[in-house]
């Protein structure tokens, strides 16, 4: 990007006396008397002892982003906050996949603008859209910049504002970068940034670019370093899985097959989104990983639409029938395979007739999950171009399509069969923790049933439209060292009672009851004895 470039992308920042520029970003620097000021104010001037906020809306590609500026922050100093109010800087990560959460991020920027604090932006959002307004004032970090985030925050902290957005290979962070995850017990590791298509609805490819992939070497080693530090599941990301790998000469399933060898018993595997065009070169091998009993049987493949004429339209690479044929040979080589998938109701021309086949795909499969959105053009994208259809049109054929989602039970097949659960979340009723099956059916599990971190066998007792109930069951394993340690603590008691014991049979007075009784006896004659010599002895003396 040129600088000309970045000067239109912004304009003229209120405050900017000059630019200095580094590479492909900016450096905005404000007067020195609005800088002291700020630095009285909020301490500024010793990096590394403020309180960061740190909101992330999006994927799980997003997420794991997110984890890794808060390792990196944590690592330097900063405090971590959920409180908005108790922040001294704001670091923000946004989504560009649909336009409320867009909207939502635009919204929290004002309202931290509105502090007068500083203020740091992440993610698809910025650098896809390098020309928003919104950014002026505020510093950047582009999306492979997010090793940078303690230089950028400390900058913006001193009163500059710093916008990085250049995007290559070459700068791409590690894997090895510091991470704080959300949940301890989870891990969420990118495999590849970019894509390969062009999909005619999306913005996403024009932040996180071209495909770009990380060696087999670098993942199989971050797997093995989670792993080491206590990670019961671990997340495959980015923006098409089975895409990986292209790029640099090896493929998806040769990834999963070195995987699986570095994964221990009781740690699972969750393979993230692919599209279908690059399942279908790879059907045999990701049915034959699914089966590993180290690898959740979960496949998310988004169809988005079943009409071939529109799913040209979007120019998602595939027909409705090779969709179809994914489906049907992962359903047909994975007992109980779960699979979710996603659907744009009301893309720009969809006939009503369209959309009926949509329906009708639906009904035919009952995905486990199916997520389902409004068709929301997305700016400088070739279907934003289109002509739209009218939004009570959009919202009709999603509303239908959500109704009979929540018609149908997934899961009532699996009451009273026993099923391998790992525990790694809580639930949001603040009660259950929440694992999940071999096919990833969520399972709410009671606090005394279970412990998070931990995997066990559990009977299902109960299924509902979203989730089951479990209730543990006793192995024989587990029967077995319940027995070896009640023996060992039944030992443990023993000990302690013979060695009380060994003690009580050495006093140097007697204790028992009978002697005791004995020795007061004795005692009561010898005093008697005493007082009757000295009596005696007291008559005599007066008869003489």
């Amino acid at each position: 990007m040129s600088m000309g470039d970045i000067e239109d992308a912004f304009g003229d920042v209120p405050g900017r006396v000059q630019n200095q520029m580094c590479g492909n970003e900016v450096i905005a620097k404000v007067p020195k008397s609005r800088k002291g000021k700020r630095e009285k104010a909020f301490g500024y001037d010793i990096p590394g002892t403020q309180t960061v906020y740190l909101k992330t809306y999006g994927c799980s590609h997003n997420f794991s982003d997110s984890e890794y500026m808060a390792g990196q922050l944590v690592a330097y100093g900063y405090g971590i906050t959920e409180d908005f109010d108790a922040a001294d800087v704001f670091v923000l990560n946004s989504c560009t996949v649909k336009n409320p959460s867009e909207t939502h991020f635009i919204n929290l920027v004002n309202k931290a603008k509105s502090t007068k604090k500083p203020i740091v932006v992440a993610g698809c959002v910025p650098q896809g859209d390098q020309q928003n307004s919104a950014w002026s004032g505020v510093s950047v970090i582009g999306v492979q910049q997010i090793n940078r985030v303690v230089e950028v925050v400390e900058d913006a902290l001193r009163g500059n504002t710093v916008q990085l957005f250049s995007r290559n290979k070459r700068n791409r962070p590690g894997l090895d970068l510091p991470k704080v995850r959300r949940n301890p017990w989870i891990e969420i590791i990118p495999i590849n940034v970019g894509c390969l298509n062009q999909c005619t609805y999306c913005k996403t490819k024009h932040a996180r670019g071209h495909l770009g992939s990380w060696s087999v070497e670098e993942i199989k080693e971050r797997v093995e370093q989670v792993v080491g530090e206590g990670v019961k599941e671990i997340r495959l990301t980015s923006e098409d899985t089975g895409a990986y790998g292209r790029d640099i000469g090896t493929d998806i399933a040769q990834l999963l097959r070195a995987l699986v060898e570095v994964i221990p018993d009781g740690v699972m595997l969750k393979i993230g989104m692919t599209n279908p065009p690059y399942m279908l070169e790879h059907l045999d091998a990701i049915a034959e990983i699914l089966n590993h009993p180290r690898v959740y049987s979960f496949m998310h493949i988004p169809v988005q639409a079943a009409s071939n004429r529109i799913l040209s339209e979007m120019k998602r690479e595939y027909t409705i029938e090779e969709f179809e044929l994914v489906v049907d040979t992962l359903r047909e080589k994975v007992p109980f395979v779960s699979i979710s998938t996603d659907i744009i109701c009301g893309f720009p021309t969809e006939t009503e007739e369209e959309f009926e086949e949509t329906m009708q795909l639906c009904k035919k499969y009952e995905f486990a999950v199916l997520n389902i959105s409004q068709f929301y053009p997305r700016r400088d994208t070739p279907a934003a171009a289109m002509k739209q259809l009218p939004s009570e049109v959009k919202k009709d054929r999603s509303r239908r399509l959500t109704t009979f989602f929540e018609s149908y039970t997934c899961y009532d097949h699996m009451v009273g069969t026993v099923q391998r659960v790992w525990i790694t979340e809580h639930a949001h009723d603040g009660f259950h923790l929440v694992g999940h099956t071999k096919n990833y059916v969520q399972v709410l599990v009671k606090p005394d049933e279970g412990e998070i971190g931990h995997d066990g066998m559990f009977e299902i007792v109960e299924a509902s439209r979203w989730s089951v109930k479990g209730k543990r069951v006793k192995t024989e394993t587990e029967v077995a060292g319940k027995q070896e340690k009640q023996k060992e603590a039944q030992w443990f008691s023993e000990g302690k009672q013979a060695k009380h014991q060994k003690a009580v049979e050495t006093p140097t007075i007697p204790t028992e009851p009978a002697q005791q009784k004995k020795t007061w006896n004795q005692l009561f004659v010898w005093a008697f004895l005493l007082l009757l010599s000295v009596v005696l002895a007291e008559l005599v003396s007066r008869m003489f």
